[in-house]
């Protein structure tokens, strides 16, 4: 593994490094506890790991992580004394291995309705998608009770460490490669018209997509440097993220993920698409405080960045992209789309640069899945 970033800073930590020999350099332990997807124990990483160190290794991550899941592992770790924990895979074991670093130290019956207070377990992420660039967020996304979703933000999920290294990347399945590249376009997306976007978050973004536009092609065939690219791009996706939280697009995209065995990156994708499209033909009420003209001025730049003219333009190269990733229209009868318009938290649509109705919901999970 090489890749020659370990001058790079996250924001307030998270120093890149260039392989696992460097971080063994950079910090000292002796236990370490692995979270980590099954596929990541074929690596050579994970071979490393394994000779290095005494290694404690919790792999029963499921695809939407589950807090019960976090607190048997986070019992695991305090019963091996393991002394620093690695996340290593895509975002749900990234997830996970930032509770499981909280909930070593704090009440687990009172993790989810108090703060957490933080402790000094050492945390390295190894992101092995370029997709959620959750190395670079203070958020752990995961369910409780099999389909409630809790979204817990903390400084202290921000790891001391992070690997980037592009040779994970060629062996992720084709579906999995596509969706996940598409969740980071839709994270830089989402982070850019934001009502809580600023000067950075949009420089973060900005890079995103430009790195997406530039590497997609090669990402398509398993380059190396294009490989890099989008693994870049993932992770200022996530920095921009960081700062802005998502908006509508993610807040519905969960109800077809958990119900209509979609990725997470291709619901969030074709939900995205078509309220993109929904906001530029209804836009009169507006979230953002700095006006109606800003908010379309900021649909416009999206487009622009895709290679288009304006924010039509770039609902149409965005429909492309879908299309040419093969996220079909996910299937489900008009009963249970209503139910999913229902359930959408309000809370998590306050982001978003317009005002969106529980009938504009509706409206948009019609069209996501065709339902006249």
């Amino acid at each position: 593994m090489s890749l020659n970033m370990s001058g790079l800073q996250m924001q307030n930590k998270g120093l890149i490094l260039e392989n696992l020999n460097a971080l063994e350099k950079a910090s000292c332990f002796k236990k370490p506890f692995l979270c980590c997807g099954g596929s990541f124990k074929a690596t050579k990483a994970y071979q490393y790991l394994n000779e290095k160190y005494d290694l404690t290794v919790w792999d029963k991550i499921r695809p939407n992580p589950r807090f019960e899941d976090m607190v048997s592992a986070a019992e695991l770790f305090k019963q091996n004394n393991c002394d620093f924990i690695i996340g290593a895979g895509g975002g749900s074991p990234l997830d996970s291995a930032k509770m499981i670093k909280l909930l070593v130290t704090n009440d687990v019956k009172t993790a989810l309705t108090k703060p957490m207070q933080a402790n000094d377990i050492g945390f390295l992420a190894v992101p092995t998608t370029a997709g959620t660039g959750s190395e670079a967020t203070r958020y752990s996304i995961f369910y409780v009770n099999e389909n409630e979703k809790h979204s817990v933000t903390h400084e202290d999920f921000l790891p001391d460490f992070v690997i980037l290294d592009e040779e994970f990347l060629k062996t992720v399945p084709p579906y999995q490669r596509r969706c996940t590249c598409m969740d980071a376009l839709c994270h830089a997306i989402e982070s850019y018209w934001n009502v809580k976007s600023d000067a950075e978050s949009r420089k973060y973004a900005e890079k995103a997509i430009r790195l997406f536009v530039e590497n997609k092609k090669g990402y398509l065939a398993n380059e190396k440097e294009a490989n890099r690219g989008m693994l870049m791009a993932s992770y200022y996706a996530g920095k921009a993220i960081n700062i802005t939280a998502t908006t509508s697009a993610h807040a519905m995209c969960y109800n077809i993920t958990m119900n209509c065995g979609t990725a997470h990156g291709h619901s969030v994708s074709v939900n995205l698409a078509e309220i993109w499209d929904y906001m530029n033909s209804h836009n009169e009420r507006v979230n953002d405080e700095r006006g109606r003209a800003f908010v379309l001025d900021t649909l416009d730049e999206i487009g622009v960045l895709l290679g288009g003219r304006h924010s039509k333009d770039g609902v149409e190269i965005f429909r492309g992209l879908v299309e040419e990733f093969e996220l079909y229209s996910p299937k489900a009868d008009k009963a249970a789309v209503l139910t999913f318009a229902e359930s959408v938290n309000a809370d998590r649509l306050l982001n978003n640069p317009t005002t969106l109705s529980s009938e504009d919901i509706t409206e948009i999970y019609k069209r996501v899945f065709k339902i006249n």
